[in-house]
């Protein structure tokens, strides 16, 4: 049996534009993993098949780890199979990755499990399809992610300290796109952040970062203002929404303020991840 964690990524920031004709959007995204994961088990076995600890979710076809193994068995040719089981921490529908993260540990267990021995960039080239956020999740670390979320630019990885605050509601990553679509669209400027980034990444945040989202997933869930607003009360130096949202992160400028603002909102500490 292979055990792989499947960690949750946050978009540090976030620019979504147009529709393109396969129906994906373009994004320009500085991504990051961060220590809250899922843990991902996978054995060889008869056909795929999978169970989780979160009986909400579905264990078929529409799962992304089930897609994922199918993926990974059609680009081998290998006929084979596997049983997996999730155990469930990332919330489903806020914003963090938490589908996309267990299929890339799925595609990572296999290329273990079978031998297969991969580089990063076939098992990318396999998540592609899945997802828009498949392929960082594969990888981890820190990324621009540009396309649709497939092209990725390494970036070094920097110890950066987190506390998260879960909203109230989970959104729907096709509803948030369409509304998207039929609105204003506030687009953070990308270019002078990544310019920014490598020489002070507190600073380049607080200036250049945003997300297109904020404003729609601030109308669906009364909670991300407060709760933005609260992480920046407790010390935070920069705070947004992760992806769609509702979740709320704020970057701090040390572990011992992180943890103290954590213990007193009542949300949770993580720090950055480095390459899976």
């Amino acid at each position: 049996m292979i055990t792989e964690n499947a960690y949750a990524k946050l978009n540090l920031a976030l620019a979504v534009g147009g529709r393109a004709d396969n129906g994906y959007h373009y994004v320009d995204s500085l991504m990051q993993t961060v220590s809250l994961y899922d843990t991902v088990s996978v054995e060889k076995g008869e056909g795929i098949c999978l169970s989780c600890s979160d009986a909400r979710l579905p264990t078929d076809g529409r799962n992304l780890a089930v897609k994922a193994a199918n993926a990974f068995f059609a680009h081998t040719g290998i006929l084979g199979g596997a049983r997996i089981h999730i155990e469930k921490r990332i919330p489903e529908g806020a914003g963090l990755g938490g589908g996309s993260a267990d299929g890339g540990a799925v595609l990572r267990a296999l290329d273990k499990l079978y031998g297969t021995r991969l580089d990063s960039h076939t098992l990318c080239r396999i998540a592609a399809p899945l997802g828009a956020d498949v392929p960082f999740c594969t990888l981890g670390g820190t990324a621009r992610a540009t396309g649709f979320g497939e092209a990725l630019e390494v970036l070094e990885d920097r110890e950066l300290c987190f506390v998260l605050l879960f909203g109230k509601v989970s959104l729907s990553t096709p509803r948030m796109y369409a509304a998207l679509d039929s609105g204003v669209n506030c687009y953070p400027d990308t270019g002078e952040l990544f310019e920014a980034w490598a020489a002070d990444p507190v600073a380049a945040l607080r200036r250049w970062g945003g997300n297109s989202f904020l404003p729609l997933s601030a109308a669906e869930d009364a909670s991300v203002k407060s709760n933005i607003s609260q992480l920046c009360a407790l010390g935070g130096a920069y705070a947004c929404i992760s992806g769609k949202g509702p979740t709320v992160f704020a970057l701090f400028e040390s572990e011992q303020a992180a943890m103290r603002a954590a213990r007193d909102s009542g949300g949770v500490f993580c720090k950055s991840t480095g390459r899976l």
